[in-house]
């Protein structure tokens, strides 16, 4: 039995659109062709306003109270647009703290089970854009030094025009869930297929 497990922010969760519509549930069902529920599980543990410290701080508890004897977990995960975001004059995390917490995640799913990291999606600010790429460029290199999957989407969503969909500057709308989806997907497909 696999477990996948979607790790995330208000983006993973689906905000500003409905639940069919988010690019979790795109995705899922896309992987139910080679997964299908039963006995496949799918969570999306996408939480409003988490960084990577957020998510390392509750990644433990969200999968030891899912996970089953026997099964095999799959972690998905796409964090960075909250690290990067400045709330006040300096963003909520330096890249080092960013690094360093997405290299624990990375750590603790790998101790479990299978990690596919996903790059955050851009934003419609392009200071925090130019923070993004140097995040992304940063956690592309944990995960090939750790010899795990990293699934950089955001250049070609920058090209594929996502930020007009963005309906308040960060989270999509349908049109941008599907692309997230698409991209995906496709390289998942390639990894796990």
């Amino acid at each position: 039995m696999n477990i996948f497990y979607f790790f995330g922010d208000s983006i993973t969760l689906g905000v500003n659109v409905l639940p069919k519509d988010s690019f979790y549930q795109l995705a899922a069902e896309c992987l139910q062709e080679k997964f299908p529920i039963p006995p496949t599980k799918f969570y999306n543990l996408g939480a409003c306003k988490n960084s990577s410290k957020e998510i390392l701080a509750r990644f433990e508890n969200e999968f030891s109270v899912r996970s089953l004897p026997g099964s095999e977990p799959i972690f998905i995960l796409m964090c960075g647009v909250v690290d990067t975001m400045k709330f006040t004059d300096t963003p909520y995390l330096s890249l080092e703290q960013s690094k360093e917490n997405f290299a624990a995640i990375v750590s603790l799913a790998q101790s479990r089970g299978k990690i596919i990291a996903v790059s955050p999606s851009p934003v419609a600010n392009e200071e925090q854009n130019a923070r993004l790429a140097e995040l992304i460029a940063a956690q592309e290199k944990i995960c090939g030094d750790k010899g795990c999957a990293y699934i950089n989407i955001f250049p070609q969503l920058h090209n594929l025009d996502f930020i007009s969909d963005l309906k308040d500057g960060v989270h999509p709308g349908e049109r941008g869930n599907k692309l997230i989806a698409q991209l995906m997907n496709s390289a998942l497909k390639e990894l796990l297929f």
